[in-house]
């Protein structure tokens, strides 16, 4: 086979196994043989390692002995004179494509050989084996290659965390060890596989949105028969009454703010009704779609960016280890449903930027109104985003493109407008979680008063270590990124606001570490901020960036230009990238699941705990709430532990009093409680005997807990049974462990 570039001069054809890169461009006159000569400047050159140097020219050492240099177009050529031995830098026009070493051999049948000079002097042949092996590389842009072979095996760890989710559930002792062996074969082979960079888009897009199927299916078997999060019962109650009334903007006593941000209810009330499905099944079904959307548009967007699948396929597996990735991200919460229309707008303002149209802006507009009535924090984040993309933009490209700066803009005067004439309470809703954060931050950088208040256990060292290591990778691999941009001198704005979201990362992850309450908040903060960073990692690991650069001439290590082009690496520097990128990752996921949710304490599903979220959930507290619904007045206010509050205000109806704690903690009842009962209008309150049993698996019984970090004991049954001995409180419900008490009963 005999292939030559556009305007090559004419050859004697080479064999039919022989593929032939010529040098292009016009020629001069004959030398003495007879032959033409193509001018330089237009040349395209392989030079092999090894290679004859011209008479006229020096010898020079080659770049290496696994190392072939393809000089494009306009390369300026090696002056003459100097060093012989010393290296010199290539041009920023040159691609280096790294082989694997190999001796001198004599030929071999079978295999590709490489000659010089046989069809011209400076004619590169390179000899292709009549009958080649077959490789696993796709032939076609839907060839679906080894992507069901590779998610068969990563559905195997689906049934055996299922087996360990069996075996939570009655304490078996084998459970925990079957869920992290079934966790790393769920995960590691997809990331595998997608870093061998032998999967094309089609493959690689099945394989990443099987690996996020797969992984909600393990968020789905935590709890298949009913939501059990304090969040998601509150979403369900904001469904059922849109369903019940078909009524947008009901009140809802769970979640207040929740009314003016139907987005996510509005979806699964229309399934309901569409389908008969109950609230909870339609629920799962759109959380769900919406989990696979937004991983399926992420790919979309990096591919986009990036023409490369692996790029696009790494970053997605690289970001499905996010904290919060695997629980919260797919939960039937609104922020769920928001998460597709935000990546959707940064999809649709890349395709604009990059010449796709005015339709792309309309796009990005319902993306941006969308995310707005969905989630609020989700809507910040995108104003954030687009605000940060069209600064890069501004900032490096020349004559500067001001046109970018529409649209943050009017997503800020959305979500602005929504805010301010509509969802005018979320202002008072959020300033909870900021004072949260503001704490932490003082205690994260020793600020006295707020951080001796609350005394939180140290993390577990082995959790530390996972963590730390995922982390301290990232780092490495955004330090290289970064090195290698500054000294290239990228102009690229996308990769820069990209960095700077890294950096974003970094910046709000040191929550992680300030105690049992520092996950959540890294966490909840990384659902956005990950997103760039993935893109860096994907970066950093699928183009071999230099970690460790090596010395140039003058001796200058961290200094020193980085090849030009992008390197291309094959055998066992290749493999060697793949088993240390797939470890990464893989330490990168056992670290989410250790700090992120559920916590480690509740990582399978099993017998009751106290204030343990889904681990606290069961047939006893769930059937004292159908008893509030059935028997008490509806929207009246009703007090208890974290579980009671979230199971009376949505299976209950009830209006939640969350300020109870010290009428829990207190000795006796006194005048002091009554006040402090009639104070929130407190009229029923639930005890669960069980807080007795063990200490929270959160620190806090109660939501606004006076002795939150502060307990060193369960609470004592003398005060979980005080009720009973004061006249003024009734009991009015008692199932063997939930009693139901009126307050100021006669």
């Amino acid at each position: 086979m005999l292939m030559r570039l556009p305007q090559a001069a004419p050859k004697k054809p080479a064999a039919d196994d022989t593929v032939v890169i010529s040098k292009i461009g016009d020629l001069k006159p004959a030398d003495k043989s007879g032959r033409k000569r193509p001018v330089g400047d237009d040349t395209v050159i392989i030079r092999l390692p090894g290679s004859p140097p011209k008479k006229d020219a020096p010898r020079k050492k080659p770049v290496g002995d696994d190392t072939v240099i393809i000089r494009l177009p306009g390369t300026a050529k090696p002056k003459t004179g100097g060093d012989p031995n010393r290296k010199r830098p290539g041009t920023d026009d040159t691609v280096i494509i790294r082989l694997p070493q190999t001796p001198k051999k004599p030929k071999v049948a079978g295999r590709a050989t490489v000659e010089r000079g046989s069809v011209g002097e400076d004619t590169v042949v390179i000899r292709i084996p009549a009958e080649p092996k077959p490789e696993p590389k796709p032939t076609g842009p839907l060839d679906l290659g080894y992507a069901p072979w590779v998610l068969a095996i990563s559905s195997l760890g689906v049934v055996l965390v299922a087996l360990a989710y069996g075996g939570g559930r009655h304490e078996s002792t084998w459970a925990m060890t079957a869920y992290w062996i079934g966790q790393i074969i769920v995960f590691t082979p997809v990331v595998f596989r997608l870093l061998s960079r032998l999967a094309g888009v089609a493959e690689s897009f099945l394989l990443v949105m099987g690996l996020a199927a797969n992984q909600y299916m393990l968020k789905w078997m935590y709890s298949p028969d009913q939501f059990r999060f304090p969040d998601e019962l509150q979403h369900w109650m904001a469904t059922t009454l849109i369903t019940e009334s078909g009524d947008l903007f009901r009140p809802n006593q769970a979640l207040p703010p929740a009314v003016h941000f139907p987005g996510l209810a509005e979806m699964g009330a229309s399934v309901s009704q569409l389908t008969g499905l109950s609230v909870t099944a339609a629920g799962t079904i759109v959380a769900g779609v919406a989990h696979l959307i937004f991983v399926g548009i992420l790919f979309a967007a990096v591919l986009r960016g990036s023409n490369s699948p692996a790029m696009a396929g790494v970053a997605c597996v690289t970001y499905a280890t996010a904290m919060h990735y695997l629980f919260f991200n797919s939960m039937f919460l609104y922020q769920t449903a928001a998460l597709p229309f935000f990546m959707l707008a940064v999809w649709a303002h890349r395709r604009w930027r990059t010449g796709g149209g005015r339709k792309f802006i309309a796009i990005a507009l319902v993306g941006i109104a969308m995310t707005t009535v969905s989630h609020h924090v989700t809507a910040f984040a995108l104003v954030a985003t687009l605000g940060l993309l069209a600064l890069t933009e501004v900032f490096l490209e020349k004559p500067r493109p001001w046109a970018t700066l529409g649209l943050p803009f009017i997503a800020g005067a959305i979500v602005a407008a929504w805010i301010g004439f509509v969802a005018t309470d979320v202002i008072a809703y959020l300033e909870a979680p900021v004072d949260s954060l503001r704490a932490s931050l003082n205690q994260m950088f020793g600020g006295g008063e707020d951080a001796e208040a609350t005394v939180t256990p140290p993390v577990p060292l082995v959790q530390l270590a996972v963590q730390g290591a995922g982390l301290l990778g990232l780092l490495i691999l955004f330090l290289a990124v970064a090195r290698d941009m500054l000294l290239r001198k990228d102009r690229d704005a996308w990769r820069w606001a990209a960095l700077v979201g890294g950096g974003v990362f970094f910046a709000g992850n040191g929550a992680r570490f300030l105690g049992s309450g520092g996950p959540e908040i890294a966490g909840r903060l990384s659902t956005f901020t990950y997103v760039p960073m993935s893109i860096i990692a994907a970066i950093a690991i699928v183009y071999a960036v230099q970690l460790i650069p090596p010395k140039d001439e003058n001796g200058r290590r961290w200094l020193s230009a980085p090849p030009p082009g992008l390197s291309v690496t094959t055998g066992r520097r290749l493999a060697g990238q793949v088993y240390l990128g797939t470890a990464l990752i893989t330490v990168l996921m056992i670290g989410a699941r250790t700090g992120g949710w559920p916590p480690v304490s509740a990582l399978l599903p099993g017998p009751y705990l106290p204030a343990a979220y889904e681990r606290s959930v069961d047939e006893f507290g769930v059937d004292a709430a159908f008893w509030q619904a059935a028997t008490l007045p509806h929207g009246t206010r009703v007090g208890g532990d974290i579980t009671a509050v979230a199971l009376s205000s949505t299976y209950g109806r009830m209006d939640p009093v969350r300020e109870v704690g010290a009428l829990f903690y207190a000795s006796q009842w006194t005048a002091e409680e009554d006040d402090l009962a009639a104070g929130v209008g407190l009229s029923y309150l639930v005890v669960d005997d069980r807080l007795g049993d063990d200490l929270p698996s959160n620190d806090a019984y109660f939501q606004n807990d006076p002795m939150a970090g502060r307990i060193t004991e369960p609470i004592p049954d003398s005060q979980l049974t005080k009720f009973d001995r004061v006249s003024t409180i009734s009991r009015l419900y008692d199932n063997g462990h939930v009693r139901i008490y009126q307050i100021g009963a006669s």
